[in-house]
């Protein structure tokens, strides 16, 4: 009995490690945002943006008792559903990259797209003032013309 818990310890400590050794990005699971779509003889709003690694949830509302609103398929993603009138109809897209993701109706009549944008780069911990002097002192710089000499 002593040898089981001793092994459940160890397993759990390695799992504990591996786990803090993560970044942080990846400890943590994006919350998805939720965007509502109304489908009226169109998709309102038709341009969604997001950005880079975000996960979105669309939450789909059919008005239109066309049979061409009644499928929204997501060519990028290979995600097709169907969409029953005054229903709505949740769907997950998973972590999003750079670039326009487009969803149509099943006839192509009905459009919109994702429009994904990089994630901003990280703003350095500490901002050098640009009108302070250096403090570091500069290395001399070589002369415009100094080429290096041919080996023999």
């Amino acid at each position: 009995m002593l040898s089981l818990t001793r092994r459940t310890l160890t397993i759990a400590a390695l799992v504990s490690i591996s786990l803090s050794s993560l970044p942080a990005w990846a400890q943590q699971a994006p919350q998805p945002r939720e965007i509502e779509v109304i489908v009226d003889n169109r998709y309102t709003p038709n341009v969604i943006e997001a950005t880079e690694g975000e996960v979105l949830r669309l939450r789909f509302v059919r008005r239109d008792y066309s049979p061409c609103s009644r499928e929204v398929v997501f060519p990028s993603f290979n995600l097709r559903r169907m969409l029953a009138t005054n229903v709505p109809m949740v769907i997950e897209l998973p972590p999003l990259t750079v670039g326009e993701h487009p969803f149509q109706c099943w006839m192509n009549m009905l459009r919109g797209r994702i429009v994904v944008r990089p994630r901003p780069a990280a703003t350095p911990a500490a901002v050098v003032d640009a009108g302070a002097p250096d403090a570091r002192p500069s290395a001399p710089r070589a002369p415009a013309t100094a080429r290096p000499r041919p080996r023999k």
